[in-house]
């Protein structure tokens, strides 16, 4: 599975190969505490996706750098260039269609 609770510090540059997702969330969001089931089972069934997921409290300053204006967040990246964004709670198969 690759799926990684994760700190700005610690991303590096890992987001930048294949498909990732940049999830931002927060633990007292509700829409953020259902979206959460959604991506574990996206990075169960697509293994090949990276998704990397940060809690907005601990990560304000990234949140703020990509422009983070509500929450949920995903940012959608491909071999390196961000494809797509989406805020607000959606199913997995919704997410996979972020993806060009």
């Amino acid at each position: 599975m690759a799926y990684n609770k994760i700190l700005k510090k610690d991303l590096q540059d890992k987001h930048l190969q294949g498909k990732a997702i940049l999830a931002f969330r927060a633990t007292w969001c509700p829409p953020c505490r259902m979206i959460e089931g959604e991506i574990l089972e996206l990075a169960k069934e697509h293994p090949e996706i990276n998704i990397f997921d940060f809690d907005v409290d601990l990560n304000i300053d990234f949140a703020r750098e990509m422009g983070v204006q509500g929450i949920p967040s995903l940012f959608y990246f491909e071999n390196g260039k961000q494809v797509n964004a989406s805020t607000g709670y959606m199913p997995a198969s919704d997410i996979l269609k972020h993806f060009k």
